[in-house]
């Protein structure tokens, strides 16, 4: 498959997506942008990100219902779909992996205990669903927009609560970082494990929709985009989350390489860290303290040694069921069968103590619970993901190269700067995961169906279709 085509291919694909940015429909709002359907997805991705249902529900039992709405609107939507006059799109590597869940169940079912994966695979079958939904739906860039919109103010929304959970949940000197709850309300975001990652996924997209913006963004967006970065950023530092922060030196480390002033911006970093230690000195100094105990403490002491005797347990049942796993989120329930009656690790964990604990690495629970077969399906998924990000990133630049007169480059420009801000999102994410248990997290899976859908949005995946590739298409 050939990846360098032909300019007249690329001039048709650019011609469309200008196309779309100058219609009469992109002028009426995003309502307009079709069917009603489209709408109650925006509404669903609303739902699905800022989560008012679980503010709400946290604060009055009466308002119980509303954490049903989204199901309902998520199966409204999977009607439409199915009733959808255009072609629907497919996401093969997500449904190989929903059918490596399916396995692991069944592997739970004769080795473990398969009850305890139902609301894993009703979650996870809610977001395979709603990519299914949101690929063809959102079959152009001014339908995904919206999307991707509601992405960057779904880390202001949460890094905002950040800033309130200093006051809640004051970060005082004899208080333990890691025991602070940060978004009270959310069952995933009130601990650092995993608002750490989210605030430096934030701070990463952040940093690329300002970019990716620069042609037409108001002021009004430049505020919340700037008010994102630095929220973001003060929600990173004060989660104290170790795993983090190696999420954060691989996300900048990776900026860094694709900037093209680098000595500039390692000035920016040098004064931002300068002007942060002259502010909060104490602040700064307990994070660097923090942050030296990764190779202070390593896996001999606190939570490094408590991780590495769970990654041992994880490790021990992997061997001894290497192709399949012991069953999807039966790492708890697999320990029976590693471990004697009588035995204790040297974390003190027994048969009874690693029901229901989490192993903090996705890879190790992925060979644990999926064995061989899950390693390969999510490392191919993984890969699907960095390809089509490139391929969008390459569409989006060679069209700028060899665009017609007449074409727009601010949609080229916001293509290609929502691409790398998804991609460095998604790789803060998948650092931190080695540490933190993210691998069924919201976080994950909707960056995934993001990604892809750009992807066919943009209209880079026209480039990649057979009839693209043929003789004569060249």
């Amino acid at each position: 498959m050939a990846d360098n085509d032909g300019a007249g291919s690329v001039g048709d694909l650019v011609d469309s997506s200008v196309s779309l940015e100058e219609s009469s429909v992109a002028r009426t709002g995003w309502r307009q942008a079709g069917p009603w359907a489209y709408a109650v997805l925006v509404a669903l991705w609303f739902f699905e990100l800022y989560a008012p249902h679980k503010f709400l529900t946290y604060y009055t039992s009466a308002a119980r219902p509303l954490s049903w709405l989204p199901e309902l609107m998520l199966w409204v939507c999977a009607i439409q779909w199915l009733r959808w006059p255009e072609p629907k799109r497919g996401y093969p590597a997500f449904t190989r992996y929903m059918l490596m869940l399916l396995l692991g169940t069944a592997v739970a079912y004769f080795l473990g205990n398969w009850g305890v994966a139902r609301d894993l695979l009703r979650l996870m079958y809610q977001w395979y669903l709603l990519a299914l939904v949101t690929l063809t739906f959102c079959s152009t860039l001014e339908r995904a927009r919206p999307i991707f919109s509601l992405y960057l103010g779904y880390f202001l929304w949460f890094a905002l609560w950040g800033l309130v959970s200093l006051k809640t949940s004051p970060l005082g000197a004899d208080v333990d970082p890691g025991a602070r709850v940060i978004v009270f309300w959310h069952t995933s975001f009130d601990n650092r494990d995993a608002f750490g990652p989210l605030m430096v996924a934030g701070m990463a997209y952040s940093i690329y929709y300002l970019q990716a913006t620069r042609p037409s963004r108001t002021r009004l967006q430049s505020m919340a985009i700037f008010a994102s970065i630095g929220l973001c950023g003060l929600g990173f530092i004060t989660s104290f989350g170790r795993g983090a922060f190696l999420g954060f030196l691989a996300v900048a480390a990776s900026m860094w390489l694709r900037s093209r002033r680098k000595v500039g911006v390692l000035v920016g970093v040098l004064v931002a860290i300068g002007v942060l230690a002259m502010v909060a000195p104490s602040l700064m100094s307990r994070y660097v303290d923090t942050m030296q105990s990764i190779t202070g403490e390593g896996t001999q002491k606190g939570t490094g040694a408590d991780r590495a005797d769970l990654w041992g347990v994880a490790w021990r049942e992997f061997l001894s069921s290497p192709i399949v796993g012991v069953g999807t989120e039966n790492f708890g329930v697999g320990a029976s069968r590693v471990l004697s009656a009588d035995e204790a690790t040297a974390g003190g964990y027994t048969r009874g103590k690693l029901w229901g604990r989490a192993v903090h690495s996705a890879p190790m629970q992925l060979l644990a619970e999926q064995g061989l077969i899950g390693a390969i399906i999510a490392i191919l998924l993984i890969a699907d993901f960095f390809r089509t990000n490139r391929r969008t990133r390459e569409f989006a630049n060679r069209s700028a190269e060899g665009a017609p007169d007449g074409t727009r480059p601010d949609v080229l420009v916001y293509v290609n700067g929502i691409a790398l801000g998804v991609r460095a999102a998604f790789l803060g994410y998948l650092v931190s995961s080695i540490f933190y248990e993210l691998l069924y997290s919201q976080m994950i899976w909707d960056i995934i169906i993001l990604n892809r859908m750009l992807y066919f949005a943009s209209g880079a995946y026209r480039a990649y279709e057979p009839s693209a590739q043929s003789p004569q298409a060249q």
